[in-house]
């Protein structure tokens, strides 16, 4: 298994001690500069030879590069038969019936290379701080517009488990991994993730917070201001992150709906991680009930919802923008070939006048193009 984490010490003694009780030989680790005791756990973990830890300083939101690496280093340098690559915040288990992540990886038939493992998202009571290991026990399979409208943008994309390989790149989020020649066999059953991605109040502010850093301090990345992670520290810029963090948890009556519904089941697996020979384990610290309460409100789904009306607007006043530019721009060059046309034709240049008019048809159809799409957008703008 590859990792790369910065400040996860709430979750990561966890994680590993589950990923070894699943079989998992060795965890190669890439920790990101963290300044708070992660690097100690990993340690403890370094000690009896489960886990490798390598240095990363920059944060520079390259994920990718350094998954690559040690995703490479597990094939040539630890004979690694399969690779999982996964974050902190993520437990892989094997579905029923199929015992350990190993047992169901030694069932995989021989053929298939790269295949894709879904992700859920456990879910439950919002918390100031704590690992949620006991507390965040429902999985959510809500339908994706009920997802939506709880102020969670999407449910996880599934990951990619590959056979080791020298020549493996594996993406950005882990949720693609190519080797050349061989295919993707596409999303199997036997394994599944359990995922964990608002811990506390504590973890999801940090996490916005630095992400969003990394992501500016990298001229590189170019992340679309939609992505889930640029809203969120948006929201946090704004001052309104807190309530979006508490909203995207259900309120006890929609639990008791989802229960029935089956849009949430209850899944325990993880509650017996949390014990006293983990290192690193917060207790968890619930919201006082009036607070949690408030900030659970309709009127702050409701201004999720607004906000991101407000966001999809402005994507579209952003393309009529451009449109208007891009007209603009069309019509002060087609002036500019009309005169330049007047002037050949005024010295008898006749053919490079034909020429420069061939020139000027072409940008008026683009222009007109582009006045056709300025005003398809004005419309949706008002």
């Amino acid at each position: 298994m590859t990792l790369m984490v910065r400040d996860e010490a709430d979750i990561v003694g966890a994680m590993l001690a589950h990923h070894r009780a699943q079989g998992i030989d060795h965890v190669i680790v890439t920790d990101n500069a963290s300044v708070d005791n992660t690097l100690e756990v990993l340690e403890s973990f370094e000690r009896d030879g489960f886990v490798t830890i390598w240095h990363d300083p920059e944060h520079r939101k390259e994920q990718w590069r350094a998954v690559t690496r040690m995703a490479r280093h597990a094939a040539t340098e630890l004979g690694a038969d399969w690779v999982l690559n996964a974050d902190a915040d993520e437990f892989w288990v094997a579905r029923e019936g199929f015992g350990t992540v190993r047992d169901a990886l030694g069932r995989i038939p021989d053929d298939v290379s790269i295949f894709a493992v879904p992700v859920v998202n456990l879910t439950g009571s919002p918390a100031r701080v704590g690992s949620g290991l006991r507390r965040l026990t429902l999985r959510d399979q809500r339908d994706p517009e009920t997802v939506r409208t709880s102020g969670i943008p999407f449910h996880p994309t599934p990951n990619a488990v590959h056979r080791g390989s020298s020549e493996v790149s594996v993406a950005q989020g882990n949720h693609r991994a190519e080797v050349p020649g061989w295919s993707d066999s596409g999303p199997r059953d036997e394994i599944e993730v359990l995922h964990l991605p608002w811990r506390s109040w504590r973890q999801y502010e940090y996490k916005v917070r630095v992400s969003g850093e990394a992501y500016l301090s990298n001229p590189t990345l170019a992340p679309s201001p939609r992505h889930h992670g640029m809203l969120d520290f948006r929201r946090l810029n704004e001052g309104w992150l807190e309530d979006a963090y508490v909203a995207k948890h259900p309120s006890p009556a929609e639990v008791a709906a989802g229960l029935a519904d089956g849009s949430f089941r209850e899944d325990v697996r993880l509650k017996e991680l949390e014990r006293d020979d983990v290192p690193g384990l917060v207790t968890d610290v619930l919201y006082e009930p009036e607070t949690a309460t408030a900030l659970r409100a309709e009127g702050r789904r409701v201004r999720l919802v607004e906000l991101r009306g407000e966001e999809e607007l402005g994507r579209v006043r952003a393309h009529h923008d451009l449109a208007v530019s891009q007209r603009d721009d069309a019509e002060r060059r087609v002036d500019v070939l009309t005169s330049t046309i007047d002037d050949l034709r005024s010295r008898g240049l006749v053919r490079a006048a034909w020429r420069v008019d061939e020139a000027l048809r072409r940008r008026a159809d683009r222009g007109r193009r582009i006045l056709r799409r300025c005003l398809s957008l004005l419309r949706l703008t008002k």
